[in-house]
């Protein structure tokens, strides 16, 4: 990076509200991509609408696309949640799941402890030393990293016993006094806001409650009594052989074959406990009416408004059309706000495109740079690209002008 574009990013991070905006891609090699399942749930729900597929097997393909979601976000959540992690360098292969683990948790664990050593190094009194971090992730590895570093972070829940969510517990400030002396200094916290729920989250008596992962490992069991279509790897013959995604029709075809037919209506009870939304259009609606989604996004919008306002985008390909609609109205009310769009490859085209269907073209605002330099550009090059020199440049500047 040059000295020039570090020197902007440093005067940013002294100065400014810092928010990130976070997607799966940051998860990565860890958890996979979600593919084509959006559009395979989307096709089903209209193959319902037409009455053209049975109930029965309705229920069955539902339940396969469902654990093909849940195996590639879900489960492996048990396993960052039981993993102990004492090594502190990369993986030179990623070929093994453990392999993926242990890379993905050091990026995230190198994220995590530089931006909070910037944080502290933060030399303006006017903007007090928090980040948001807002996610469409559902799975644990920010909450997981933040705890095992012993950082402050607020996710929205307060109690010990019965811990609640309560949009009033973010955006708490944290101090620390001296225990000889009255000294009293900030403690920099990061806020942690979910906007398509967590695996973690569970619904009693109206309220969302912490259940660690009781709902997961439910759902994993039930998911180990029924015999299902692996879709998977269905999908990639079918790329093999006809460099093409299978269509729901196919997969309703596969599913009418299965004889005899398992009942999976104890597996939809327990998945549909989960309190996440699904990657289906139907996940607007649910924002819409969900009052906790709702909160959470209008945070978001009401961040974004604010003087001195800058977002990075990570991991995050702007599919999601209610963030992207939020997103581009904040991009041209809000002269002050600065926006960088970190992307996995050189040319971003997912992201160029996914405005295009707004009829935006995003690299034209001049509030609105892309971070690329390289394709493969992912958490951990990130890290080796801006927030180490960053750091470092700091820590020297404060050095020499203290």
């Amino acid at each position: 990076m040059e000295d020039k574009e570090l020197n902007h990013h440093k005067n940013i991070f002294q100065d400014c509200n810092i928010n990130f905006l976070i997607g799966s891609g940051l998860s990565n090699p860890f958890f996979g991509t979600l593919g084509n399942i959006e559009t395979w749930l989307e096709g089903l729900e209209d193959l319902k609408s037409k009455k053209t597929v049975s109930d029965e097997n309705y229920l069955l393909a539902k339940s396969t696309l469902y654990k093909t979601y849940f195996d590639i976000a879900m489960r492996g959540n048990i396993d960052i949640h039981n993993s102990i992690i004492t090594k502190d360098e990369f993986e030179p292969a990623e070929t093994t799941p453990q392999e993926k683990l242990n890379n993905t948790y050091k990026a995230y664990k190198d994220f995590f402890k530089t931006l909070n050593h910037i944080l502290y190094e933060r030399r303006s009194n006017t903007v007090n030393k928090q980040i948001n971090l807002f996610t469409t992730n559902i799975d644990i590895f920010n909450e997981k990293l933040l705890e095992d570093l012993d950082l402050q972070f607020n996710d929205g829940f307060n109690g010990i016993f019965n811990k609640k969510f309560s949009l009033s517990n973010f955006k708490k400030s944290f101090y620390q006094k001296s225990l000889h002396y009255d000294n009293i200094s900030e403690i920099p916290v990061f806020n942690l806001l979910k906007i398509h729920g967590s695996v973690t989250w569970e619904m009693k008596k109206g309220n969302i409650n912490f259940s660690n992962l009781g709902i997961v490992e439910e759902v994993d069991n039930e998911i180990s009594k029924l015999s299902l279509l692996d879709i998977k790897k269905m999908n990639d013959d079918k790329w093999d052989s006809d460099d093409r995604n299978l269509t729901i029709e196919e997969i309703v075809e596969e599913v009418d074959k299965i004889d005899p037919k398992p009942d999976v209506g104890d597996f939809i009870i327990s998945y549909e406990k989960l309190q996440i939304v699904n990657p289906t259009k139907d996940k607007f609606k649910d924002t819409t009416f969900n009052k906790n989604y709702y909160e959470l996004l209008r945070l978001y919008a009401n961040e974004l408004e604010k003087e001195n306002t800058v977002l990075y985008v990570m991991g995050f390909s702007m599919a999601d059309e209610h963030i992207r609609e939020i997103t581009i109205r904040a991009i041209k009310s809000n002269p002050t706000l600065k926006i960088f769009i970190v992307s996995y490859t050189e040319t971003a085209d997912d992201i160029i495109s996914n405005f295009l269907d707004d009829l935006i073209d995003i690299k034209s605002f001049p509030n609105v740079e892309f971070i690329c330099p390289e394709n493969g550009f992912n958490l951990r090059k990130f890290n080796d690209y801006l927030l180490f020199p960053l750091r470092d440049s700091i820590i020297e500047y404060n050095k020499t002008n203290s």
